[in-house]
């Protein structure tokens, strides 16, 4: 029964995140196009999977650079979300850096953990209501 209750708990977290990413990806489309590329990344890494990532971090870079301030909407700007998505250019260059020194796959997917982290911080600013 609580393995059931902890399982039930982990779906509606992971549907909330969706939903909740949604609202903001569906107003920003460089947002939208980062999300897109994060995920098609980050997932595969999870299962160990680092080709993806490798493959692509440059183009990461590339979306997180096209998250200029100048085209978000201004309902979601404030000067937190402004400095979070500083730290999450940061923090993506740091990943694309690891993958372009061939580090070990512990070190990239530890960043990109982060990288993830960041992104649903933004996620959570950016929830109607808060």
């Amino acid at each position: 029964m609580k393995y059931i209750k902890s399982l039930l708990a982990v779906v509606a977290f992971f549907t909330f995140s969706s939903i909740s990413a949604q609202v903001i990806t569906d107003k920003w489309k460089q947002m939208h196009d980062y999300h897109e590329l994060l995920s098609k990344t980050f997932h595969p890494a999870e299962e160990g999977n680092f080709e993806p990532i490798k493959n692509s971090s440059e183009q990461l870079v590339e979306k997180a650079e096209a998250l200029d301030l100048k085209t978000m909407p201004q309902d979601l700007r404030t000067g937190k979300l402004d400095e979070t998505i500083l730290l999450l250019k940061k923090q993506t260059k740091t990943v694309n850096d690891l993958v372009q020194r061939k580090a070990p796959n512990a070190e990239i997917m530890r960043a990109f953990e982060n990288l993830h982290d960041i992104f649903h911080r933004i996620v959570e600013i950016c929830q109607p209501g808060k």
